[in-house]
């Protein structure tokens, strides 16, 4: 059995807290707490970006740290974000509600694998394009639905066939290799005075978040979704 490197289980403990936090969002979901269930993967977000960066900031990455996150990434953003999607909505019309959510997890399964496997996805990412949308977009993605009902647009339960096929169209760009913008994109590093207009953006966002946490998220979403075409673009112009 290897040795743990001691710097090595901070991020791991990190992945763990997150992981905690996508169990906890299951259970809420069960108990019908369904905003609390979204909030909860919104923390296990928080703790995927941090476990990566403080692995980075430690130069603590290992086997064990990227076992742990797909494993985490898999019920934090597959499995819990589908029951919340399933119970909340879709259990209406059970067998097309419970075939649509299986899907999306199984795609979140597949995703994960083919990037653990995949060189040129993790290449791809480095360039400043993930090859299909990431996990945490994913869950994001297809909760869509859900935090719609918490801002009064309850839309969804009279057209569960419609958020059925959104929920497969998400699940199919999991694995899809339909280039999306990566925060490691080069051209978004930023220069000079654009430091001062990303400060002001961030912080808009995150007091957008704090204020108005479904509104926001609901709008955030929304512009992933149109910037999905320009990726696109950008993509075959970087490679053409």
């Amino acid at each position: 059995m290897k040795k743990i490197d001691f710097r090595s289980l901070i991020p791991n403990l990190i992945t763990l807290a997150g992981l905690s936090f996508g169990l906890s969002s299951i259970r809420f979901a069960l108990e019908l707490q369904f905003e609390t269930a979204v909030v909860f993967i919104i923390f296990a977000a928080i703790c995927d970006v941090l476990d990566g960066l403080v692995a980075r900031v430690l130069n603590s990455q290992s086997e064990l740290g990227a076992e742990l996150d797909s494993l985490a990434d898999f019920v934090n953003f597959g499995v819990a974000p589908g029951l919340i999607l399933y119970m909340s909505i879709m259990q209406e019309r059970d067998f097309v509600g419970s075939i649509a959510v299986l899907i999306y997890i199984l795609f979140s399964c597949i995703r994960l694998a083919i990037f653990n496997l995949d060189s040129e996805d993790q290449s791809s990412e480095q360039s400043g394009f993930f090859m299909g949308i990431p996990t945490p977009v994913g869950a994001v993605l297809i909760l869509l639905p859900v935090t719609h009902t918490f801002i009064g647009l309850d839309w969804a339960s009279d057209n569960i066939n419609l958020v059925a096929i959104y929920t497969v169209l998400i699940g199919a760009l999991l694995i899809s290799r339909v280039p999306t913008y990566s925060s490691k994109r080069e051209k978004l590093k930023l220069k000079n005075n654009n430091y001062v207009i990303f400060l002001v953006l961030f912080t808009l966002v995150i007091l957008g978040l704090i204020n108005f946490l479904w509104i926001s998220l609901t709008l955030l979403s929304t512009l992933y979704i149109l910037s999905i075409p320009f990726s696109l673009r950008a993509w075959k112009n970087q490679n053409s």
